[in-house]
């Protein structure tokens, strides 16, 4: 523990421009959270700017946004032309394009990042770790439950068939970091997927580059579940349907294996029928 915190310190000092971090928040009706949301991100060293993206919403407009933090230094608002509402994946991808820092971290409106978020990947730039990604555990803030990936021992060339199959669960957007050079590999996010963009994303991620598990065990962020939440009320057959339709447009091109092409097509097969019976 002590040359941890000797490494750290070390870090601290030597740190530059190569290792910081953008943190990207959609905002959406999130008013009674957002100040929270934004605090758990300006507290952190690491992270040299907070790019809010205004995502046209009814409870407050986007100059009210953008007043309520002009006295912090990190965090920049934006807003679609015209202050239309394009969706979350459509957000993240102007603030990833607007964003300076070469490592690029998510967080939704209505969540937080706790004190630990970016222990892992201090740690692994502390040592020399190879990493194009780090992935880690969150918690949801009613139950106490962790969303997370539950096997911390998978290989990063398996990841890809894992996350198709969900065998041991999903990625949580706001515990992921990524490097902005392999996502000039994969791309960003889909902006015709108005829900599952970011698990859509996270399949491309894992083919083009190294994500590597963080600590999964304990939560580095917390997430809330509320009746303004766009992603708990929307998520049906049909949106996963849709979800898997573009991932096969992609896969279907790609070197991915194939097994994972046929449980691609086994995930449509599913879909399709859910949606015709549901």
């Amino acid at each position: 523990m002590i040359c941890f915190l000797l490494k750290l310190v070390f870090l601290k000092q030597f740190i530059n421009v190569c290792f910081l971090i953008s943190v990207i928040i959609p905002y959406y009706n999130a008013r009674n959270f957002i100040v929270q949301s934004i605090e758990s991100c300006v507290s952190h060293e690491i992270v040299s700017e907070v790019l809010v993206v205004y995502d046209g919403c009814p409870e407050l407009n986007f100059f009210e946004l953008r007043e309520m933090f002009s006295d912090y230094s990190k965090v920049t608002v934006l807003a679609h032309p015209d202050f239309e509402n394009l969706g979350a994946g459509a957000s993240r991808n102007l603030g990833i394009v607007n964003s300076k820092y070469p490592f690029i971290a998510f967080l939704d409106s209505d969540d937080y990042f706790l004190r630990n978020r970016f222990e892992v990947f201090l740690n692994f730039i502390a040592n020399n770790v190879s990493f194009d990604g780090i992935y880690e555990a969150g918690v949801f803030e009613d139950t106490n439950d962790l969303y997370t990936i539950s096997n911390n021992n998978i290989n990063s060339k398996n990841l890809l068939h894992f996350l198709i199959r969900g065998t041991y669960g999903h990625f949580c957007t706001n515990c992921i970091i990524i490097s902005r050079k392999v996502l000039e590999k994969s791309g960003v996010f889909n902006e015709n997927l108005i829900l599952h963009q970011d698990s859509e994303l996270w399949i491309r991620l894992s083919f083009y580059g190294q994500l590597m598990p963080g600590n999964l065990s304990y939560p580095v962020s917390v997430i809330r579940r509320h009746k303004n939440n766009r992603i708990w009320k929307g998520t049906t057959n049909s949106s996963r349907l849709k979800q898997w339709r573009v991932t096969w447009k992609w896969a279907r091109h790609e070197p991915i294996g194939i097994i994972n092409k046929l449980l691609i097509i086994r995930k449509l097969i599913k879909f399709e029928l859910k949606s015709l019976y549901k």
